[in-house]
């Protein structure tokens, strides 16, 4: 129950952060909302730190086209947890919607890679003499195919011509031996986008 409070409280900071940016970014913006080739790329670490581990952080970089109707990115998508990765090729089906100059981008992905998990199986929990308790983990290690589904929300805020900050939000599911029992994984983050070609 208190990880879901601070999950929310996390989300509505990065709301209420997009809305300000958003809010300055009408007066000043100067990328059109048009179609062409665009290339992106963020950090979606947001809602899990402190990382316990020594290893890249969760990112996505990717090559979409957009046109008026739809769009549709192409790359690679990574997501690190203390215990956890799972990573691989990304196909995301977006369909464009604007609100002044913000381009809003309800998002239906799919990623095809590999899982990579650990697993406190074989620790013990010990009593010292003195009364005090601990536990000592003993970690076994996976590895596998995995393949995953996503449903999520990008918003771009145009900053200056060709180039937008982009926040995104999404709610994935991943199949794989190596995460059973810990299937989802939810991702907050915030990246770039540039508008390349028409």
């Amino acid at each position: 129950m208190e990880r879901l409070v601070i999950r929310g409280t996390k989300t509505m900071w990065l709301l209420a952060l997009a809305g300000l940016i958003a809010g300055r970014a009408d007066a000043q913006a100067t990328r059109p909302p048009d179609t062409g080739i665009t290339l992106s790329g963020a950090w979606l670490q947001a809602n899990a730190l402190p990382l316990d581990r020594d290893a890249m952080q969760s990112g996505s970089v990717a090559v979409g086209l957009r046109r008026s109707g739809w769009a549709a990115e192409v790359g690679w998508l990574r997501i690190a947890r203390t215990l956890s990765t799972v990573q691989g090729a990304s196909l995301a089906i977006q369909r464009p919607m604007h609100w002044r100059s913000i381009v809003i981008l309800p998002t239906v992905s799919f990623l095809g890679g590999k899982a990579y998990a650990s697993v406190d199986s074989t620790g013990y929990d010990w009593t010292a003499s003195g009364g005090a308790t601990g536990h000592t983990p003993r970690y076994s290690y996976s590895e596998g195919s995995s393949f995953g589904g996503g449903v999520g929300l990008t918003v771009e805020i145009p900053v200056y011509r060709v180039l937008a900050v982009r926040g995104t939000a999404s709610q994935w599911s991943f199949s794989g031996t190596s995460l059973e029992g810990d299937r989802s994984r939810t991702l907050l983050g915030v990246g770039l986008s540039i508008l390349v070609g028409r």
